[in-house]
């Protein structure tokens, strides 16, 4: 298999490509950059073939990839995931994969049409971590009731898009995928009710921190708490009716960091 990266970000310099390199289903790689970004040392992050472009055009013409991943500042994934599709190329992208409900809708019909794959990159819950959570509620006879989130992390560089209304920065397209996909999996349905709170803005607009409230059926909640102006926190907890459950690095926990999960059940911690 062949995929494709439109944008060398430092989340797939430093993340994925390494990764990648370590899986047999993988072939080759394509990268594609923009005009101002350096290649610095893309070829020791990989021993598998890679072809290397300096623009997005060519590689979605050029590259034969099975897969996109699209890797570029949150205004433009759109723009690229749109290419992509329409090029007949499977597409994952990072999140948030829009900045609008219409662009959204517009990807999924694209999709649907041609008959392919269309993702958002919310990877972390496919860690190992969480099976152990399923089971340890199986094991208790439990169900979750309330999660409770927290990600949020000292300000970041000044010149990070992020910063950038124009590219789709702000906390919260940063950051919400996090929590409506903690929602999805650990209760399987959408809100039936949604509240945003605003807690702090830049002084040019920007949201860097948020919280927000989702209401789901059967008197089921999440609460989280989200920004990019605090110390770092990244936890999360599920409350049910027989147990407490406390986890540390819930959203990006490292590959091969060996985690540790609190359990509170019939009033004994383990």
């Amino acid at each position: 298999m062949k995929i494709l990266f439109i944008g060398y970000s430092n989340l797939v310099k430093k993340r994925i490509l390494p990764i990648l390199d370590r899986l047999d289903d993988i072939d080759s790689l394509c990268v594609a950059k923009s005009g101002n970004r350096s290649w610095d040392n893309i070829l020791e992050l990989t021993s598998k073939p890679i072809e290397l472009f300096d623009n997005y055009e060519k590689a979605i013409r050029n590259s034969k990839s099975s897969i996109a991943y699209i890797s570029t500042t949150n205004d433009s994934h759109f723009i690229w995931a749109k290419a992509t599709l329409n090029a007949g190329i499977h597409t994952i992208i990072d999140k948030p994969a829009t900045i609008s409900l219409s662009e959204t809708k517009e990807l999924l019909k694209i999709a649907r049409d041609k008959k392919l794959l269309l993702s958002e990159s919310t990877v972390y819950l496919y860690h190992p971590q969480f099976n152990s959570l399923r089971e340890i509620m199986k094991k208790n006879k439990a169900s979750p009731k309330l999660l409770t989130a927290h990600f949020s992390f000292p300000p970041l560089d000044t010149d990070n898009f992020r910063y950038r209304k124009d590219l789709g920065g702000g906390a919260f397209l940063d950051t919400s995928p996090y929590a409506v996909s903690l929602g999805r999996y650990f209760f399987n349905s959408l809100p039936d009710q949604s509240y945003y709170i605003e807690n702090e803005s830049s002084d040019d607009g920007i949201d860097i921190s948020y919280s927000l409230l989702l209401k789901y059926s059967n008197g089921r909640a999440l609460i989280g708490h989200f920004g990019f102006n605090t110390e770092y926190v990244n936890r999360l907890n599920i409350l049910g009716d027989k147990i407490s459950i406390d986890v540390d690095r819930i959203f990006t926990i490292p590959d091969l960091m060996t985690n540790t999960i609190n359990v509170k059940a019939a009033n004994e911690s383990y």
